[in-house]
């Protein structure tokens, strides 16, 4: 009986250190992505599949780009190439995605604040600075 109780408290253990290693890395990211994501179903019009891909996309990126952002920021010049870069590939792989209807409605979408790409990494580098 101890051993099965030691067995278990052992597994309770490992299982919990693996869920709490898949957690955000930057809390930043996660609420900009979950923001950015639900606004984009709103402008869009995502089902619920294509929002699930649409916010792996969008974590992504966010991780990406923080990364870049934390990497050269004393090079503004190749902080802006790769992070022109990340959104081309991010395009690249969301309109695989999308229909011509939402490709339209995306476009739309970015020239708002809210989708403006350089205004999240702004936004997630100063929080990840916190």
């Amino acid at each position: 009986m101890k051993n099965a109780l030691l067995t278990f408290c052992f597994l309770f253990v490992l299982v919990m250190n693996a869920v709490a290693q898949t957690g955000p890395a930057n809390p930043a990211v996660e609420k900009t992505c979950n923001s950015v994501t639900r606004l984009m179903v709103q402008s869009i019009g995502l089902n619920e599949s294509e929002y699930l891909q649409v916010k792996t996309l969008n974590q992504q990126r966010l991780v990406k780009a923080a990364e870049v952002a934390k990497m050269y920021s004393n090079d503004a010049e190749m902080r802006d190439t790769r992070l022109k870069e990340i959104e081309t590939t991010f395009e690249t792989e969301l309109f695989k995605l999308l229909n011509s209807r939402q490709v339209e409605a995306y476009s739309e979408f970015k020239a708002k604040p809210e989708g403006n790409f350089l205004s999240m990494v702004k936004e997630v580098s100063k929080a990840g600075k916190n």
